[in-house]
């Protein structure tokens, strides 16, 4: 496997994984594939830091049912990382198996966001939103990938599936 094929397939299991354990409800394995002070933006609401991350979703009223999709995964050691990555972005770190890696990494998506306002199973199934996902994932410490920061930007929405906060 090439290096460029391994940090694309490291990258799309970080992303699977959101989707998973948001769909899933499982929201402290969620919260541990950001950073400690990840930016996290979508829409006009920003939230910067695990707990607040977790915490948006932890403020819904009602029981939610929703399944993630994502397709045309983009990947870039060193192209477009947003002003908020420090300048040494494209630096690289050696993993313990020896494998260099970018520090940081950028990567485009677009999603799809099947959601009802319901517990499963759902009779009226439909979608809610399609976005593009704007991230910057960070190698750490412990040899993993994590979101530092996503930008969700949304497409299409249809706003009679939207959650429902307190």
């Amino acid at each position: 496997m090439t290096a460029a094929a391994r940090l694309r397939a490291e990258i799309d299991a970080v992303l699977a994984d959101w989707a998973y354990y948001l769909d899933h409800g499982q929201l402290d394995e969620l919260a541990e594939l950001f950073t400690e002070d990840a930016l996290f933006v979508s829409g006009g609401l920003e939230f910067r830091g695990r707990v607040k991350i977790k915490n948006r979703y932890l403020e819904r009223t009602v029981v939610r049912s929703t399944r993630h999709t994502y397709s045309g995964l983009r990947v870039s050691a060193s192209e477009g990382v947003q002003e908020t990555v420090p300048a040494t972005a494209t630096a690289t770190a050696t993993a313990g198996d020896g494998t260099p890696r970018p520090v940081r990494v950028r990567a485009w998506s677009t999603w799809v966001n099947y959601a009802a306002n319901a517990a499963p199973p759902v009779e009226d199934v439909g979608v809610y939103v399609v976005a593009d996902f704007d991230d910057v994932l960070t190698w750490c410490a412990d040899e993993r990938w994590r979101i530092s920061e996503r930008r969700i930007i949304p497409v299409f929405r249809d706003l009679a599936r939207a959650p429902i906060t307190g």
